[in-house]
């Protein structure tokens, strides 16, 4: 089977029309293929390009950016991807497994999800950087991104009293220009049935944490550790484990290649009564991306899937692949390695030590 994502974006820096501190951005989709997780019976979705086949509006935003130097302040509203901002590892952008770009606690929250690939909703973000080691981020989404009833809409902004509102907080503390710490709450502010009594409701919310960065005394081996905890009674997780490394060069003659091995780990809440349950699914990964060019990778992967969506009865599963990453930028480059979006500069300091010539 095969899935494929073909993605535009473009950002407008209002600076050079004499519109200072301002800049429009937009990313438009299409997504099409089966269905991986179907297959495994998985619930942290295998393939993070999985989608039905939809064509979308995905991200559409203002910014205005305020301040000099170390101190800035960046406010955006539109159509905003939760995941550009809050619980993002930019070490474990190089795995395929869902879980690693955003955990499953969070991805799997509210009535249709947060504001993430592949719907999103409207929101508010505001990013304060007092210096160039801490940045603080707030934002309030529409608690509801699409519409349910009409998954396949190009775009969908509703903002309905009863769907409320995911209010989403972090906090990064720079230990270095490569490593920082990151701790992050949200929580909905409309409240959803419990699993286990659903003529009672309780507010779906949560907590994470992470770090990630160069090992000690390594300057080719990154790792990250990530842990989170859900509302369990609202929904299908109550909490979630992610590590990693990643080895750049593992090869001779190959300096921009990159071998990765990741695990994923959701623990299955315990109020989904009635089902077989083992209590966690877990996923390990292992993966090596080619730089072909700066505008080509090609990426093996193979994953192993231990008791599908938690079920003791379910048998794990291998899922075996290859991605292949094409990319083209103007005025600058979009290179193929780099799992961000290149067209949209930061709005805030860079860590102390950061390259400026990082693509914008």
């Amino acid at each position: 089977m095969g899935l494929n994502k073909l993605q535009l974006s473009a950002t407008l820096n209002g600076d050079r029309a004499g519109f200072t501190g301002w800049s429009l951005h937009g990313q438009v989709f299409r997504a099409d293929g089966g269905s991986l997780s179907a297959r495994l019976g998985d619930i942290q979705t295998a393939d993070n390009i999985e989608t039905a086949p939809v064509t979308r509006l995905f991200e559409a935003w203002l910014q205005k950016s305020l301040g000099t130097g170390d101190r800035t302040l960046a406010l955006r509203a539109g159509l905003l991807d939760y995941n550009a901002d809050f619980d993002s590892l930019d070490t474990a952008s190089l795995f395929l497994n869902s879980s690693h770009g955003i955990g499953a606690d969070v991805a799997r929250s509210g009535r249709n999800g947060p504001s993430i690939f592949p719907v999103s909703a409207f929101g508010v973000r505001a990013a304060f950087s007092p210096s160039a080691t801490w940045t603080f981020r707030l934002a309030v989404f529409d608690g509801v991104p699409g519409d349910p009833a009409d998954p396949r809409r190009f775009v969908t902004v509703r903002l309905r009293p009863g769907d409320g509102a995911l209010i989403s907080s972090q906090v990064d503390y720079h230990l270095s220009d490569k490593a920082r710490i990151a701790l992050g709450a949200w929580q909905y502010s409309r409240p959803l049935p419990q699993v286990a009594q659903p003529t009672t409701s309780a507010l779906d919310h949560g907590i994470y944490a992470a770090i990630e960065g160069p090992l000690p005394g390594q300057d080719k081996i990154s790792g990250w550790l990530r842990i989170g905890y859900a509302a369990g009674n609202v929904q299908p997780i109550r909490s979630y484990f992610g590590a990693g490394v990643v080895v750049k060069a593992p090869l001779p003659r190959r300096p921009d290649d990159r071998l990765g091995f990741a695990l994923a780990r959701a623990s299955v809440s315990a109020d989904n009564a009635g089902l077989p349950l083992v209590g966690a699914e877990t996923s390990l990964e292992a993966t090596y991306q080619f730089k072909v060019s700066d505008g080509l990778a090609l990426q093996p992967e193979s994953q192993y899937i231990f008791r599908p969506s938690g079920r003791s009865d379910a048998r794990g599963g291998f899922a075996f692949g290859l991605r292949l990453i094409f990319t083209a930028g103007y005025p600058r480059k979009a290179p193929a390695t780099q799992s961000s979006d290149p067209t949209v500069p930061p709005d805030g300091p860079q860590p102390p030590d950061q390259s400026s010539d990082k693509p914008s």
